[in-house]
């Protein structure tokens, strides 16, 4: 019963935590490899922003679908319903920021400077 409580509430959050994560990664990577797609000619850094817009996303999804679960054992589930649907939108709002940094990493290729 414990595990899957909490499996229910790592659902419920990961739009929030996890897209958050992905998005902070890719700034942190966006640092980072446009050196190395202009020394090798690639689009490492536009690959990379994509994938993390498709987690992004997953994330999302994934807290859709748990707010539409039947949470039982909780004090209130339309709380736990609240916080999914707020997560799923949180994450839909870094999906877009992933994006949009996607389609910034394919302009600026690196070597503008």
């Amino acid at each position: 019963m414990r595990s899957s409580r909490i499996r229910i509430r790592l659902e419920a959050w990961a739009g929030l935590w996890f897209a958050g994560l992905t998005w902070a990664t890719n700034m942190f990577a966006g640092q980072i490899l446009p050196d190395t797609d202009c020394d090798r000619s690639v689009f490492l850094s536009a690959c990379l922003s994509l994938v993390f817009t498709v987690l992004a996303l997953t994330a999302a999804l994934v807290s859709w679908r748990a707010a539409s679960k039947e949470a039982l054992g909780f004090g209130s589930p339309d709380t736990l319903r609240f916080d999914a649907m707020l997560s799923a939108l949180s994450a839909l709002v870094f999906s877009f920021a992933l994006f949009l940094q996607t389609i910034a990493s394919l302009v600026l290729t690196g070597c503008e400077r």
